[in-house]
């Protein structure tokens, strides 16, 4: 199940990286237009210095423009006429100049930043959403006269550029987030607790050998996150083991009555849990998270019954973004206290839980 779950995600990964959607395509179409109109009309290789498009206040905190201008600049990397200025360049002169890329709304502003860049063109724009449906207006500049050398017009569905653009885009806001997620936690279960006699007389001696098993739980709970980076997670989860599950069956008695036997019932596992994390961003769609929690354990068997008291336990996992909205995860769980579960009548030692696990988690996010 790891090995598979694993597999999965590495192909989405991988998969999110070559696939190129309805969006990018029109936006590359829009990117090749202006390159063919700049090469007409202006002699020789271009540097480039490429802004985040001009839109409202709501769509900048969603980083629309910011999208747009990169999934278009990536066309210009692609052309030998074009010499991109890095990213990371324009931040620093942004830096220096106390100015933010959504503040630049003036073609002048980002004439000054072109030429302290060394660019020789800007690529420039605005859109605006309307009715589903992004209106994107595109345009080159030429930084020594500040002129307008060609421009473009397209049109984004909006589901379509979101799908596109995930990887840049805040549609998810990235403080005061609630989610809510399923969870299934896979562990396996050596139960290495030692065999012991449950009764003995002169017709016969019963003997419970406890044994390994796989128990799946599933549940889910609710995610906050009141910064940016903090996560705050509540859990719930319940699983089922079969009587078979965890103690080998022996010898059938046939003496009178034992006035100590441990019926061999199904177990009922559930816990609860409450954890904070750190959340970051590894590359791309993918993120991370490692935090620490306390987690309450219950099980009950007939006739034995033993609450677990509160275990710390550690998590650390990634995070792929199917969309903006939805995640899928992959977990390692340590439980720093091994569950134990006795026999209330006898104490002796009927299952004890590994303390790793593994999980998948699939989240959506408001």
């Amino acid at each position: 199940m790891i090995k598979n779950s694993l597999c999965f995600l590495s192909v989405l990964f991988f998969a999110g990286n070559v696939y190129a959607g309805s969006a990018s395509a029109k936006l590359s179409v829009l990117a090749e237009s202006l390159i063919k109109g700049y090469e007409a009309k202006a002699a020789g290789k271009a540097t480039l210095a490429v802004f985040p498009f001009t839109c409202e206040e709501k769509l900048q905190k969603q980083r629309v423009g910011f999208a747009v201008s990169e999934l278009m600049s990536h066309r210009f990397v692609a052309d030998p006429g074009f010499t991109v200025v890095e990213r990371g360049e324009l931040n620093k002169l942004l830096i220096e100049q106390k100015l933010q890329a959504s503040g630049i709304t003036d073609s002048a502003t980002a004439v000054k930043l072109g030429q302290m860049a060394g660019a020789n063109a800007l690529l420039l724009g605005n859109l605006n959403k309307v009715d589903g449906l992004y209106q994107v207006n595109a345009r080159v500049v030429n930084v020594e006269s500040g002129e307008v050398v060609v421009s473009g017009y397209t049109e984004l569905p909006v589901d379509a550029f979101e799908d596109d653009a995930g990887v840049y885009l805040n549609l998810v806001p990235q403080e005061q987030t609630i989610g809510i997620y399923g969870v299934l936690n896979y562990r396996h279960n050596d139960n290495d607790a030692p065999a012991f006699i449950n009764f003995q007389n002169a017709w016969v001696q019963h003997t419970y050998s406890p044994r390994s098993f796989t128990s799946l739980m599933a549940g889910g709970g609710l995610l906050y996150r009141p910064r940016k980076r903090i996560q705050i997670n509540a859990e719930l989860t319940t699983s089922k083991v079969g009587k078979e599950g965890y103690l080998k069956k022996v010898d059938k008695y046939i003496g009178p009555p034992a006035a100590y036997s441990i019926r061999r019932e199904p177990l009922t596992l559930t816990t609860v849990s409450l954890m904070a994390s750190y959340v970051g961003r590894l590359k791309g769609k993918w993120n991370y998270l490692t935090g620490a929690g306390l987690q309450y354990i219950a099980g009950v068997v007939p006739e034995s019954k033993e609450n677990m008291p509160v275990t710390p336990f550690l998590k650390t996992g990634v995070e792929y973004r199917l969309q903006s909205r939805i995640g899928l995860g992959l977990n390692l769980k340590y439980e720093l206290k091994r569950a134990i579960y006795r026999s209330e009548n006898t104490n002796n030692v009927l299952l004890k839980m590994n303390p790793l696990s593994f999980e998948t988690v699939l989240a959506m996010y408001f």
